[in-house]
């Protein structure tokens, strides 16, 4: 896959799975705060909220059954994907900005 291309292809994986990533970064740091952490010491009267976010987090932070599995999967693959392909594209551009250089010295 030559350069624009790639560039495209990162630039829209990164915009697809964006939104995935930050519903599991979010969830699982609201998860990990004490307010939402299960056993926390909570007044009687918001025990029902607190048992009521911490279902809908845990829900969408690990989900149910083989559907949240094969998303988490994707997930995790779009996520290894877009850190190869930023490497990649790192060290294309810190070739040809040594080439360029190098080109420029000889002038």
């Amino acid at each position: 896959m030559n350069g624009p291309h790639l560039n495209k292809a990162h630039r829209y994986v990164g915009i697809c799975i964006a939104p995935f990533m930050i519903m599991q970064v979010l969830s699982g740091l609201f998860l990990d705060f004490g307010l939402f952490r299960r056993g926390s010491a909570v007044p009687d009267g918001a025990a029902a909220t607190r048992a009521g976010w911490d279902l809908f987090l845990v829900k969408i932070h690990f989900g149910p059954g083989v559907l949240s599995d094969a998303y988490h999967i994707l997930l995790a693959c779009g996520i290894v994907w877009m850190a190869c392909t930023g490497w990649l594209l790192y060290l294309r551009i810190r070739r040809v900005l040594r080439q360029s250089g190098a080109a420029k010295l000889k002038e």
